[in-house]
């Protein structure tokens, strides 16, 4: 419950809030895990420095031990080097000798009632280790008690086995304590600073990195329908902000060609619907006004539905094609096959003008498997737009001719009528949705057949292009339509 809590919290914080909270508890955990270890190896290291220290000045008081010819030992006051300094103080020292069964053999200071634990040390001594440490945080019946804590070195005199003397010194652990929490305020209050700096830091930085994002958030809340022309800034940093910007313009680039063309079409298809309707509905409002129709007036009526159902089925396959890849199966597919459906499609229309319509397969791989993958209704369409195109612009008793050229990377179709051939300049104009050509004329048609077999060559990543016969003489005898498709 506390976790689903917390996303659905989270959910409700700005990214910039978010990361600074992110990097605010990474770095305060990696500070106070740093914090941690480094205090216990401070700790470490001046609990040892003090360790060393007292074990020294230990052997300094062993050279200060005297044991007279009758057998009683003497011990006196180390003499103070001061070349050497203590992290205690020395005065406060307390020193005896004890014999390994515990009685006390010399004492300097006042113990009074204190006594030093020794029974557990002596065992250790025995064992041969060079010395034992304690530390006493009980100081009790102590006279002049200088610290709530004492550390306390038990060490050998003698070299016998088991040893028979053991020297104590306690001294006291206040220099230590005071160093320690010293360090230990400094990490309490000098972490939680590091942290209150480090949180204001990074949210005045979150707030600099993502200052180009809220940026384009404004910009992209003012692109609309009427002014698909704005952009979102791009920052002039090479970092993923200025790759969303330039992919975001990008994007709406390609969605205001699409708006623009969407409404070119739009209107270019209304106005050719409403030729034929207008027309449609003249002949209908004559024979109301006549009384009757003649079968001239049903014939008329019947090409201009001819017309109009033509119209239809190509806004229909245009509408497919725009779909895109996606939508399309992809099978293989023989282009000699369609190429001959096409042709024989058109036949009849080209034997009422007399046109003669030619076909032939060149190439060194012609009789070897030449299929490729593609939508083989969408290529019928492609070709046989090329060939009643070509139909259309040949003059009476003209010629078109179709040419396959197979090779072994791919396949070339070029298809050639003899006609006017195409206005200079319009090579490219006449792939767009209702461009005709300045040579139409009267010739029938609405201006989609090129453009819908434009599109059906760009989903097939082929190139379908234009250009204009020119004889010897330099005079253009026809166009020329090239379809250069590549298998894969």
């Amino acid at each position: 419950m506390f976790l689903k809590n917390l996303r659905n919290l989270t959910k409700r914080v700005s990214i910039r809030l978010r990361l600074s909270l992110l990097f605010v508890a990474i770095f305060g955990a990696s500070l106070t895990a740093f914090g941690i270890v480094t205090f216990e190896y401070l700790a470490n290291s001046l609990a040892k420095e003090f360790d060393d220290a007292l074990y020294n000045y230990a052997v300094d008081v062993t050279e200060s031990v005297t044991l007279d010819p009758s057998g009683d030992l003497s011990l006196t006051p180390p003499q103070l080097d001061r070349f050497k300094v203590y992290p205690f103080s020395l005065g406060t020292a307390l020193i005896q000798i004890r014999h390994r069964s515990g009685k006390i053999l010399e004492q300097l200071d006042n113990f009074g009632n204190f006594e030093l634990p020794y029974k557990h040390e002596v065992e250790r001594l025995s064992k041969g280790e060079d010395a034992v440490y304690r530390t006493i945080s009980k100081v009790e019946g102590l006279p002049s008690k200088e610290a709530e804590s004492y550390r306390v070195i038990s060490f050998a005199i003698d070299t016998s086995n088991p040893p028979q003397l053991i020297l104590q010194i306690a001294v006291p652990m206040t220099l230590l304590e005071n160093q320690l929490t010293n360090r230990k305020w400094a990490f309490e209050f000098g972490i939680p600073l590091i942290l209150l700096i480090a949180s204001m830091a990074s949210y005045f930085l979150s707030s600099r990195a993502l200052r180009p994002i809220n940026e384009m958030i404004e910009k992209a809340r003012v692109v609309g329908a009427t002014n698909l022309s704005e952009r979102l800034p791009t920052p002039g940093a090479r970092d993923e902000v200025q790759a969303l910007a330039i992919t975001i313009n990008g994007m709406l680039d390609r969605l205001e060609k699409s708006f623009l063309s969407q409404e070119r079409f739009v209107a270019d298809a209304s106005h050719q619907l409403l030729t034929p309707l207008t027309i449609l509905k003249g002949e209908l409002e004559q024979a109301q006004r006549h009384g009757g129709t003649t079968p001239t007036d049903i014939s008329s009526l019947l090409q201009e539905v001819d017309r109009l159902t033509k119209l239809v089925q190509d806004l229909l396959l245009l509408a497919r094609v725009d779909a895109g890849q996606s939508r399309l199966e992809f099978r293989a597919v023989q282009l000699e096959d369609i190429v001959l459906e096409a042709i024989a499609r058109t036949e009849k229309i080209a034997r009422a003008r007399g046109i003669k319509i030619s076909f032939n397969i060149t190439g060194s791989e012609a009789e070897e498997d030449s299929s490729f993958e593609g939508a083989e209704d969408l290529l019928f369409h492609l070709v046989l737009n090329l060939v009643e195109n070509a139909v259309k612009y040949s003059p009476d008793d003209g010629t078109v001719a179709v040419t396959l050229e197979q090779a072994r990377d791919g396949q070339h179709l070029t298809v050639k009528d003899s006609g006017k051939g195409i206005p200079e300049g319009e090579e490219r104009l006449i792939f767009e949705r209702f461009r005709r050509g300045k040579t139409a004329g009267m010739i029938s048609g609405y201006g989609l057949g090129l453009a819908i077999a434009q599109q059906i060559a760009h989903l097939h990543k082929a190139r379908l292009w234009a250009e204009n016969q020119v004889n010897s003489e330099g005079s253009v005898t026809g166009a020329a339509f090239h379809f250069d498709l590549k298998n894969f």
